[in-house]
């Protein structure tokens, strides 16, 4: 078995006359944590909703969770979790309703689900809430337990869509221990932020411009490369070159 969580071989999107990615190429370690970033129109989205099996590549090949990107895109959906800037929580169910509700999505049954609900609404702190509504629960608690529904079924990729916007610094940290953790136990994170300083915590950035990837490394080496103090220098750097702004 590889150890490449996502392999991906010039990979081409285009709708009608216009190339959204153009032809990228790159891979991600089982257990990585894997810094996507790039403006509004850079083809981030586009990428991510290809690895996630919502849509298909125009040309190139490639492989997440061990699945064909072209041909198996409903294995690859059964083998992923996700979670967005939105969350996708029921805010009318309780905390425990909600565990349940997408262990049931995701395929698990009965005492499975019983038994995972209680483990993690304890891993998270929360089993004394487990009654409470999630509307009523604090966003911190709402984006931890957003996370939590979305590796619920220990899938082998969690794709993270900017999910830290909107919340201070301190909830910030603390949701990337969540990370820390998810990725220690083996799953492979996937995460876009517009965060700078999140990019710090990554194994590994890469950063596309006008649906290529211009930079991909460590932080460390990146910054030693562009000569810059901070990820936010890198970043500004590059997507000063960009020439389209339209978000795909």
């Amino acid at each position: 078995m590889t150890n490449k969580a996502i392999t991906v071989e010039n990979i081409t999107k285009r709708f009608g006359g216009f190339t959204a990615v153009d032809g990228i190429s790159f891979g991600i370690e089982r257990g990585e944590i894997f810094g996507f970033l790039g403006a509004n129109g850079a083809g981030k989205t586009t990428v991510m909703r290809m690895l996630c099996g919502l849509s298909k590549p125009t040309s190139g090949s490639g492989m997440v969770a061990g699945f064909d990107m072209m041909t198996e895109t409903e294995s690859i959906k059964r083998s992923i979790g996700y979670m967005s800037q939105k969350f996708s929580l029921y805010a009318d169910l309780t905390v425990r309703e909600n565990l349940r509700l997408f262990g049931a999505i995701y395929g698990l049954r009965g005492r499975a689900i019983a038994v995972r609900t209680v483990k993690m609404l304890r891993e998270l702190g929360f089993y004394a809430e487990r009654n409470t509504m999630v509307k009523d629960l604090p966003l911190g608690w709402q984006q931890k337990l957003a996370f939590s529904t979305a590796i619920f079924h220990s899938p082998e990729i969690v794709f993270l869509d900017e999910p830290t916007g909107g919340v201070d610094p301190l909830t910030r940290r603390q949701f990337w221990e969540l990370i820390y953790k998810a990725a220690d136990s083996g799953i492979t994170v996937f995460v876009t932020t517009h965060y700078m300083d999140e990019a710090e915590y990554c194994d590994r950035v890469s950063i596309m411009v006008d649906g290529r990837i211009e930079a991909l490394d460590t932080p460390s080496n990146l910054k030693r490369q562009y000569n810059a103090a901070s990820m936010d220098d890198v970043f500004q750097r590059l997507a000063q070159t960009a020439k389209r702004n339209d978000t795909i």
